[in-house]
């Protein structure tokens, strides 16, 4: 196949290259299967685990986040039911920390 035109594209490809799992949560092997076509990473995890990798990316300075699924309809009930939840709550939890300190 030929190599993706687009920027994006081919930065997902870099990254699957340094292995199917970069950081805590950030999973590439998708992207290596597809040629990086649309979004093809996945966060993976627990929704606990999701929503603590998230928080990282929110300490690196990320304000929004584009999340879907494989099944949108199910997935974004389960996100607003457990990982949006599980986010709020750690986010909350590191604001009282950081308010107290």
């Amino acid at each position: 196949a030929a190599p993706p035109q687009n920027e994006g594209s081919r930065r997902l490809l870099a990254a699957a290259a340094e292995g199917q799992r970069l950081d805590k949560r950030l999973y590439t092997a998708i992207a290596a299967e597809t040629g990086a076509s649309g979004n093809s990473t996945a966060l993976v995890g627990t929704p606990e685990q999701v929503a603590d990798a998230l928080l990282d990316y929110h300490d690196l300075g990320v304000r929004t986040f584009l999340i879907r699924g494989f099944d949108p309809l199910e997935d974004a009930i389960q996100y607003g039911r457990e990982l949006l939840p599980a986010f709020k709550d750690l986010l909350a939890r590191r604001r009282g920390t950081a308010e107290a300190a």
